[in-house]
């Protein structure tokens, strides 16, 4: 369930940290009573999340058994892709938010008032509560059956509780505490755990023929550490693993992680290049 924390704990405090910032500079303007409003909004933006989840899952089990899995690997991608443009925007952009957000809500007051200010936040926090529901989806569809529920909303409720409280030493202006260190270490570890969902998807096409799996066994690691075993459930859900991969998903997992990776140190330089070149002009 480590994936599952991380995840939670990483969307949840992006989701926490946009409500700080609305409810900060309604308090410092002036306009405190407009923090009701981002309340409700981002309290509708959570259910509204869950609603489609709750909807979307149970659509899928209507359908045929190889329909099931030809969806469910389609949502593994769809996280993947989610996953990396998520991961290097918040790296490429998370220093400008602040700002974006007080500006949204100056022309959310001026044009529509207080309901305006829950629209703000409801639009930013239902972004988060949907890439939530969609990674988690990815690994309740990786885990299969042998996935529990308990632990599952265990960790899901830890994560949540653990980016509430960095939220809360973020607006208590805890010094050591660094936001660009944390988004680009949860950062690395998601990329981790998006190259595993997108080898468990290659793995579901090779299972229903639509992949080739060039050679079916590459290696063969049972005998140090099994699938079944504490540390392979560890393992898989950080990074698909399986003690038996086809040549094709170790090929797969190759040409995402290590790009992804260059891009995120890309994503990170980029900003800083931008400041540098204001600086010098």
């Amino acid at each position: 369930m480590i994936e599952t924390l991380l995840i939670t704990w990483r969307e949840t405090l992006e989701a926490a940290l946009i409500v700080g910032i609305l409810l900060t500079y309604l308090a410092r303007s002036g306009q405190a009573a407009g923090r009701r409003h981002v309340w409700l909004g981002a309290g509708a933006a959570v259910l509204a999340a869950i609603a489609c989840g709750a909807a979307s899952g149970g659509a899928v089990t209507l359908l045929e058994p190889d329909t099931q899995e030809l969806i469910q690997a389609g949502i593994l991608f769809l996280a993947v892709g989610v996953v990396s443009w998520m991961v290097l925007w918040m790296n490429r952009h998370g220093r400008a938010l602040r700002g974006e957000l007080q500006r949204k809500a100056d022309r959310a007051l001026e044009t529509g008032g207080h309901l305006g200010l829950a629209a703000v936040a409801f639009v930013a926090v239902f972004r988060e509560g949907v890439e939530t529901v969609l990674f988690l989806w990815g690994v309740v569809v990786q885990g299969g059956a042998r996935l529990a529920v308990a632990p599952l909303v265990g960790a899901g409720l830890a994560g949540a509780a653990l980016a509430v409280a960095t939220a809360w030493l973020f607006f208590r202006g805890f010094a050591f505490l660094s936001l660009q260190t944390f988004f680009r270490t949860t950062g690395v570890l998601l990329l981790l755990v998006a190259a595993g969902l997108l080898t468990s998807a290659v793995n579901k096409l090779i299972g229903l023929g639509y992949l080739p799996p060039l050679v079916p066994q590459v290696w063969n690691t049972a005998w140090l550490v099994h699938d079944g075993s504490a540390v392979g459930a560890v393992l898989h859900a950080l990074l698909g693993y399986r003690s038996r991969p086809s040549l094709l998903e170790v090929l797969m997992f190759a040409a995402y992680f290590p790009p992804m990776l260059w891009a995120l140190s890309r994503a990170e330089a980029a900003p800083r290049a931008a400041r540098a070149e204001t600086a010098a002009a």
